[in-house]
Protein backbone atom coordinates (compact mmCIF):
# COMPACT_ATOMS: atom_id res chain seq x y z
CA UNK A 1 0.00 0.00 0.00
CA UNK A 2 1.20 3.50 -0.83
CA UNK A 3 2.37 5.36 2.28
CA UNK A 4 -0.66 6.89 3.95
CA UNK A 5 0.78 10.41 4.20
CA UNK A 6 2.56 10.51 0.84
CA UNK A 7 1.44 13.27 -1.54
CA UNK A 8 0.04 15.29 1.38
CA UNK A 9 1.33 18.30 3.31
CA UNK A 10 2.97 15.89 5.74
CA UNK A 11 5.81 15.26 3.30
CA UNK A 12 6.33 18.95 2.50
CA UNK A 13 8.56 21.43 4.33
CA UNK A 14 7.45 24.73 5.83
CA UNK A 15 8.83 26.85 2.99
CA UNK A 16 6.83 24.86 0.48
CA UNK A 17 3.69 25.39 2.58
CA UNK A 18 4.40 29.13 2.78
CA UNK A 19 4.81 29.36 -0.99
CA UNK A 20 1.62 27.38 -1.65
CA UNK A 21 -0.29 29.53 0.86
CA UNK A 22 0.91 32.70 -0.85
CA UNK A 23 -0.50 31.31 -4.11
CA UNK A 24 -3.86 30.55 -2.39
CA UNK A 25 -3.86 27.01 -3.75
CA UNK A 26 -7.01 25.00 -2.97
CA UNK A 27 -6.69 22.44 -0.19
CA UNK A 28 -8.27 18.98 -0.34
CA UNK A 29 -9.04 17.77 3.19
CA UNK A 30 -9.58 14.00 3.74
CA UNK A 31 -11.92 13.26 6.65
CA UNK A 32 -13.04 9.95 8.11
CA UNK A 33 -12.92 7.83 11.23
CA UNK A 34 -11.30 4.77 12.75
CA UNK A 35 -14.26 2.42 13.01
CA UNK A 36 -15.10 -1.26 12.88
CA UNK A 37 -15.97 -2.49 9.40
CA UNK A 38 -16.93 -6.08 10.04
CA UNK A 39 -14.40 -8.90 10.25
CA UNK A 40 -13.16 -8.48 6.68
CA UNK A 41 -12.32 -4.76 6.32
CA UNK A 42 -9.80 -2.59 8.22
CA UNK A 43 -10.79 -0.02 10.84
CA UNK A 44 -9.46 2.75 8.64
CA UNK A 45 -11.70 2.04 5.63
CA UNK A 46 -13.41 5.45 5.61
CA UNK A 47 -10.31 7.63 5.92
CA UNK A 48 -8.44 5.40 3.46
CA UNK A 49 -11.26 5.97 0.98
CA UNK A 50 -11.23 9.76 1.51
CA UNK A 51 -7.46 9.87 1.13
CA UNK A 52 -7.58 7.82 -2.08
CA UNK A 53 -10.18 10.10 -3.68
CA UNK A 54 -8.23 13.22 -2.68
CA UNK A 55 -5.14 11.84 -4.42
CA UNK A 56 -7.13 11.08 -7.55
CA UNK A 57 -8.68 14.56 -7.52
CA UNK A 58 -5.27 16.20 -7.02
CA UNK A 59 -3.77 14.19 -9.87
CA UNK A 60 -6.65 15.01 -12.22
CA UNK A 61 -6.57 18.71 -11.34
CA UNK A 62 -2.85 18.84 -12.07
CA UNK A 63 -3.40 17.14 -15.44
CA UNK A 64 -5.78 20.00 -16.20
CA UNK A 65 -3.32 22.70 -15.16
CA UNK A 66 -4.60 23.43 -11.65
CA UNK A 67 -2.45 22.73 -8.60
CA UNK A 68 -3.87 21.70 -5.22
CA UNK A 69 -2.61 20.42 -1.87
CA UNK A 70 -3.88 17.61 0.33
CA UNK A 71 -4.12 18.44 4.03
CA UNK A 72 -2.97 15.85 6.57
CA UNK A 73 -5.82 13.30 6.75
CA UNK A 74 -7.92 13.74 9.90
CA UNK A 75 -9.19 10.37 11.04
CA UNK A 76 -10.95 10.91 14.37
CA UNK A 77 -14.65 11.69 14.36
CA UNK A 78 -18.01 10.44 15.59
CA UNK A 79 -19.15 6.82 15.62
CA UNK A 80 -22.58 6.99 17.20
CA UNK A 81 -23.94 3.94 15.37
CA UNK A 82 -20.97 1.58 15.73
CA UNK A 83 -19.45 2.91 18.93
CA UNK A 84 -20.23 -0.29 20.84
CA UNK A 85 -17.67 -2.26 18.80
CA UNK A 86 -14.00 -2.39 19.88
CA UNK A 87 -11.89 -0.31 17.54
CA UNK A 88 -14.53 2.37 16.91
CA UNK A 89 -12.94 5.55 18.30
CA UNK A 90 -15.46 8.33 18.85
CA UNK A 91 -15.34 11.97 19.93
CA UNK A 92 -18.07 14.11 21.41
CA UNK A 93 -19.64 16.37 18.76
CA UNK A 94 -18.44 19.56 20.46
CA UNK A 95 -14.88 18.18 20.60
CA UNK A 96 -14.92 17.14 16.98
CA UNK A 97 -16.35 20.45 15.78
CA UNK A 98 -13.84 22.49 17.76
CA UNK A 99 -10.86 20.49 16.49
CA UNK A 100 -12.04 20.92 12.90
CA UNK A 101 -12.54 24.65 13.43
CA UNK A 102 -9.01 25.01 14.76
CA UNK A 103 -7.58 23.02 11.84
CA UNK A 104 -9.39 25.40 9.48
CA UNK A 105 -7.94 28.31 11.43
CA UNK A 106 -4.44 26.84 11.02
CA UNK A 107 -4.95 26.57 7.26
CA UNK A 108 -6.13 30.20 7.17
CA UNK A 109 -3.02 31.27 9.08
CA UNK A 110 -0.88 29.50 6.45
CA UNK A 111 -2.60 31.54 3.73
CA UNK A 112 -5.20 29.02 2.53
CA UNK A 113 -8.85 30.02 2.30
CA UNK A 114 -10.28 27.58 -0.29
CA UNK A 115 -10.81 24.13 1.28
CA UNK A 116 -12.73 21.08 0.06
CA UNK A 117 -13.76 18.51 2.68
CA UNK A 118 -13.98 14.88 1.56
CA UNK A 119 -15.80 12.60 3.98
CA UNK A 120 -16.66 8.94 3.38
CA UNK A 121 -18.19 8.21 6.78
CA UNK A 122 -21.98 8.42 6.80
CA UNK A 123 -22.84 8.61 10.52
CA UNK A 124 -25.47 11.41 10.63
CA UNK A 125 -24.03 13.00 13.77
CA UNK A 126 -20.56 13.00 12.23
CA UNK A 127 -21.76 14.67 9.03
CA UNK A 128 -23.78 17.31 10.88
CA UNK A 129 -20.76 18.15 13.00
CA UNK A 130 -18.52 18.66 9.97
CA UNK A 131 -21.11 20.91 8.35
CA UNK A 132 -21.44 22.91 11.57
CA UNK A 133 -17.66 23.44 11.74
CA UNK A 134 -17.55 24.41 8.05
CA UNK A 135 -20.31 26.99 8.43
CA UNK A 136 -18.70 28.46 11.54
CA UNK A 137 -15.27 28.75 9.90
CA UNK A 138 -16.73 30.34 6.78
CA UNK A 139 -18.53 32.91 8.93
CA UNK A 140 -15.94 33.67 11.60
CA UNK A 141 -12.72 33.12 9.64
CA UNK A 142 -14.01 34.44 6.30
CA UNK A 143 -12.97 31.29 4.46
CA UNK A 144 -14.45 29.46 1.49
CA UNK A 145 -14.77 25.90 2.76
CA UNK A 146 -16.98 23.42 0.94
CA UNK A 147 -18.18 19.96 1.94
CA UNK A 148 -18.01 17.78 -1.19
CA UNK A 149 -21.34 15.93 -1.48
CA UNK A 150 -22.78 13.75 -4.22
CA UNK A 151 -26.19 14.88 -5.42
CA UNK A 152 -27.83 11.59 -4.38
CA UNK A 153 -26.81 12.23 -0.76
CA UNK A 154 -28.51 15.62 -0.47
CA UNK A 155 -31.95 14.47 0.65
CA UNK A 156 -30.80 12.12 3.40
CA UNK A 157 -28.67 14.94 4.82
CA UNK A 158 -31.52 17.43 4.69
CA UNK A 159 -29.88 19.60 2.00
CA UNK A 160 -31.23 21.17 -1.17
CA UNK A 161 -27.96 21.53 -3.06
CA UNK A 162 -28.08 25.32 -3.02
CA UNK A 163 -26.16 25.66 0.26
CA UNK A 164 -23.07 27.82 -0.17
CA UNK A 165 -21.02 25.51 2.07
CA UNK A 166 -21.51 22.54 -0.28
CA UNK A 167 -19.74 21.53 -3.47
CA UNK A 168 -22.35 19.28 -5.04
CA UNK A 169 -21.21 16.92 -7.77
CA UNK A 170 -23.29 14.75 -10.10
CA UNK A 171 -21.33 11.93 -11.74
CA UNK A 172 -22.40 10.57 -15.10
CA UNK A 173 -23.03 6.91 -14.31
CA UNK A 174 -23.93 4.33 -16.94
CA UNK A 175 -27.02 2.25 -16.17
CA UNK A 176 -25.37 -0.92 -17.44
CA UNK A 177 -22.89 -0.73 -14.56
CA UNK A 178 -25.69 -1.70 -12.19
CA UNK A 179 -27.53 -4.31 -14.23
CA UNK A 180 -25.87 -7.18 -12.35
CA UNK A 181 -27.37 -6.24 -8.99
CA UNK A 182 -28.42 -9.16 -6.78
CA UNK A 183 -32.21 -9.51 -6.98
CA UNK A 184 -32.27 -10.97 -3.45
CA UNK A 185 -30.96 -7.65 -2.14
CA UNK A 186 -33.64 -5.45 -3.70
CA UNK A 187 -35.47 -3.35 -1.12
CA UNK A 188 -32.68 -3.88 1.43
CA UNK A 189 -30.02 -1.43 2.55
CA UNK A 190 -26.31 -2.11 2.02
CA UNK A 191 -24.86 0.75 4.05
CA UNK A 192 -21.79 -0.40 5.96
CA UNK A 193 -19.01 -2.83 5.01
CA UNK A 194 -21.33 -4.63 2.60
CA UNK A 195 -21.06 -5.26 -1.12
CA UNK A 196 -20.48 -1.64 -2.09
CA UNK A 197 -17.87 -0.71 0.49
CA UNK A 198 -16.09 -4.06 0.25
CA UNK A 199 -15.99 -3.81 -3.53
CA UNK A 200 -14.63 -0.28 -3.52
CA UNK A 201 -12.00 -0.98 -0.85
CA UNK A 202 -10.90 -4.19 -2.57
CA UNK A 203 -10.23 -2.11 -5.69
CA UNK A 204 -8.42 0.72 -3.91
CA UNK A 205 -6.51 -1.32 -1.31
CA UNK A 206 -6.67 -5.02 -2.29
CA UNK A 207 -4.02 -6.01 0.24
CA UNK A 208 -6.18 -4.77 3.14
CA UNK A 209 -9.39 -6.66 2.33
CA UNK A 210 -10.00 -10.29 3.33
CA UNK A 211 -11.95 -11.27 0.23
CA UNK A 212 -12.01 -14.95 1.15
CA UNK A 213 -13.82 -14.10 4.37
CA UNK A 214 -16.11 -11.64 2.58
CA UNK A 215 -17.26 -14.44 0.25
CA UNK A 216 -18.14 -16.59 3.26
CA UNK A 217 -20.25 -13.99 5.10
CA UNK A 218 -24.02 -14.15 4.93
CA UNK A 219 -26.00 -11.07 3.92
CA UNK A 220 -26.90 -8.73 6.76
CA UNK A 221 -28.52 -5.99 4.66
CA UNK A 222 -31.01 -3.89 6.58
CA UNK A 223 -34.73 -3.40 6.34
CA UNK A 224 -35.94 0.10 7.16
CA UNK A 225 -37.08 -1.19 10.54
CA UNK A 226 -33.58 -2.53 11.23
CA UNK A 227 -32.13 0.80 10.04
CA UNK A 228 -34.02 2.57 12.82
CA UNK A 229 -32.30 0.30 15.34
CA UNK A 230 -28.91 0.83 13.67
CA UNK A 231 -29.29 4.58 14.00
CA UNK A 232 -29.95 4.31 17.74
CA UNK A 233 -26.47 2.91 18.35
CA UNK A 234 -25.33 0.81 21.30
CA UNK A 235 -27.05 -2.52 21.95
CA UNK A 236 -29.71 -1.76 19.33
CA UNK A 237 -27.04 -1.64 16.61
CA UNK A 238 -25.45 -4.83 17.94
CA UNK A 239 -28.87 -6.49 17.77
CA UNK A 240 -29.15 -6.03 13.99
CA UNK A 241 -25.47 -6.28 12.97
CA UNK A 242 -23.80 -8.73 15.36
CA UNK A 243 -20.66 -8.93 13.19
CA UNK A 244 -20.54 -5.20 12.50
CA UNK A 245 -21.44 -5.15 8.80
CA UNK A 246 -24.76 -3.95 7.40
CA UNK A 247 -24.88 -5.27 3.87
CA UNK A 248 -23.87 -8.21 1.72
CA UNK A 249 -20.06 -8.52 1.59
CA UNK A 250 -20.15 -11.63 -0.60
CA UNK A 251 -21.61 -9.51 -3.42
CA UNK A 252 -18.50 -7.31 -3.55
CA UNK A 253 -17.17 -8.58 -6.89
CA UNK A 254 -19.89 -6.87 -8.95
CA UNK A 255 -18.89 -3.55 -7.39
CA UNK A 256 -15.16 -4.25 -7.61
CA UNK A 257 -15.52 -4.77 -11.37
CA UNK A 258 -16.94 -1.27 -11.94
CA UNK A 259 -15.07 0.55 -9.13
CA UNK A 260 -12.51 2.14 -11.42
CA UNK A 261 -15.22 3.58 -13.66
CA UNK A 262 -17.24 4.78 -10.68
CA UNK A 263 -14.23 6.58 -9.24
CA UNK A 264 -13.34 8.15 -12.58
CA UNK A 265 -16.91 9.46 -12.98
CA UNK A 266 -16.91 10.91 -9.46
CA UNK A 267 -13.46 12.49 -9.74
CA UNK A 268 -14.33 14.05 -13.09
CA UNK A 269 -17.46 15.66 -11.64
CA UNK A 270 -15.65 16.86 -8.51
CA UNK A 271 -12.81 18.42 -10.51
CA UNK A 272 -15.29 20.16 -12.79
CA UNK A 273 -16.67 21.99 -9.74
CA UNK A 274 -13.26 22.94 -8.37
CA UNK A 275 -11.98 24.21 -11.72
Amino acid sequence: MQQFFSDTMVHMNWKEIKEAGAKKLPVLFPLGVIEEHGPHLPLGSDILWSNYICREVKKTLEQRGKKALIAPPYYYGINHCTGIFPGSFSLKPQTFEQVLFEIFDNLRAFGFTEVYCFNYHGDPVHVRSILSAVRRANSELHMNIRYVMEVMDLEMNGMTGNEEFLSVFEPQYKMEWFEGADENEQGLLDIHAGAFETGMLSYMYPELVDTDLAKALDSCSLTYEALDKWLKGGDRTLEVVPLGYAGNPKGYEAVHNIAGELIEAQVTAICRNII
